[in-house]
């Protein structure tokens, strides 16, 4: 984990521009003109086009309701965390010969970014995820389901992928990018 000036490294991040890769998919959304609500219901569909499209290309059945649970889990908390609507929220999808990408960018209020780091970190240093997860399935109940926080957790525990985060901090908000690692190594070859 990493900070210089401005930025703030989480994890085992690789930048898209750092890295060769085979192929990529790129969709950015401009959220001033589709309503937050809208966008909201349409994750499931971004994601569930996501999952076909890449099963497809891949020819990896397998792979299929793993990125559909991944785009979906991450689409979801870019759309609720971002706090202006002009402000980008960008998916890009990048496959190497044995795993895939999935970065997700948004926007989020800067003083809500410390909490964040700390729950990031608690996720990434967590010794039994199961137990993690749990306990914040409790949370959630004491709080009337408002926040869970579990989706990053099962995407770490039952969805095998690996998260990292990188924050950029301007002047009024910070640059969230979530990056999800996917092996592609298919059942046979495992």
């Amino acid at each position: 984990m990493s900070e210089e000036s401005n930025v703030t490294v989480l994890g085992d991040f690789v930048d898209p521009k750092e890295t060769d890769f085979e192929g990529s998919l790129t969709f950015t959304i401009k959220a001033a003109y589709i309503e937050k609500g809208k966008l909201w219901k349409s994750k499931d569909l971004t994601a569930e086009f996501l999952g076909n499209f890449w099963k497809n290309i891949l020819d990896i059945e397998e792979i299929k309701p793993t990125l559909h649970f991944v785009c979906a889990e991450l689409l979801e908390n870019a759309v609720y965390h971002s706090v202006k609507s002009d402000y980008l929220i960008m998916i890009h999808l990048c496959f190497k010969t044995d795993e895939l990408l999935v970065y997700v960018r948004n926007s989020a209020e800067t003083k809500k970014v410390e909490d964040f780091k700390t729950f990031v970190r608690s996720i990434l240093e967590a010794k039994n995820l199961q137990k993690l997860f749990i306990q914040s399935m409790k949370n959630a109940k004491k709080s009337d389901g408002k926040r869970s926080q579990v989706g990053l957790i099962t995407i770490l525990k039952d969805r095998g992928a690996k998260l990292s985060w990188k924050l950029e901090q301007r002047t009024d908000m910070t640059l969230v990018t979530t990056l999800s690692r996917i092996s592609l190594k298919r059942k046979d070859q495992a």
